[in-house]
């Protein structure tokens, strides 16, 4: 099983480093023109120059006008909306701000985005929308209320977009990291007392002794937008190791 994406182009969103670096690169190694966007021009520079892809910087709470090369570009054959806002505080601490910034990135700005872009993905002929959600939509812990709603809204959201979007042979779907070996894991580590405990421990909760990394997400995202995957819609896939399988 080949996966040939070429002459097929891609947007990755928040594509300048972690997850989405990994769809980036992934998509770009099956042949696909990756539109690479980022909050900061120089990382999404260097992932362009990396893959052959084109930077397109932009924040995806405002969707305006760094959108226009790819809606002047053609069809859009993939969308990946993985731009995230990680925020991670108690109830109490939390500001409506923070909120307000959390719901923009995740959910309305990939809304919007979507729709200025249903001219391009109609194009295609057989397009796919995935949306990076997270376990944190099925299982949570403290400190996490906001993300977790995030995280969840966004999978509700696809199961009617799909329907939606459907007739236009525009398939959407969500899935749901784990544990993944970014910038952001390192950072969680370092926020502990015991950095080397702590992700010991991690690492011991998953039956496959290990936690995932952006190539891990990244090649199933670019199954998931090949013809292998045309009649797999409305669908969330959790990709965790089998982290959230555990009882306790």
């Amino acid at each position: 099983m080949i996966i040939d994406l070429g002459g097929k182009a891609a947007l990755v969103t928040g594509a300048g480093s972690g997850i989405g670096a990994g769809c980036a690169r992934s998509l770009a190694e099956a042949g696909a023109l990756v539109w690479v966007n980022d909050l900061d021009p120089n990382k999404a520079e260097a992932v362009a120059a990396e893959i052959g892809g084109k930077a397109l910087p932009g924040d995806v709470a405002e969707p305006s006008d760094w959108l226009q090369p790819v809606i002047e570009g053609g069809a859009l054959h993939a969308l990946v909306h993985n731009a995230g806002y990680d925020l991670i505080t108690r109830v109490g601490a939390t500001d409506r701000a923070a909120i307000d910034r959390l719901l923009r990135v995740q959910i309305s700005g990939p809304f919007e985005i979507t729709q200025r872009l249903l001219g391009s993905l109609r194009q295609a002929n057989g397009a796919a929308v995935v949306h990076i959600a997270s376990v944190q939509a099925h299982a949570s812990n403290p400190d996490a209320s906001g993300y977790a709603a995030a995280k969840g809204g966004l999978v509700s959201m696809v199961r009617s977009m799909a329907q939606d979007l459907g007739p236009d042979r525009i398939r959407v779907l969500t899935v749901s990291p784990g544990f993944i070996d970014t910038y952001l894991f390192d950072a969680y580590l370092e926020s502990t007392e015991d950095p080397d405990a702590t992700k010991a421990f991690a690492y011991g909760l998953h039956p496959l002794g290990r936690i995932g990394t952006p190539k891990d997400v990244g090649d199933l995202v670019t199954f998931l937008v090949s013809p292998y995957a045309e009649f797999i819609n409305a669908a969330n896939l959790v990709i965790d190791g089998g982290l959230t399988a555990r009882l306790y």
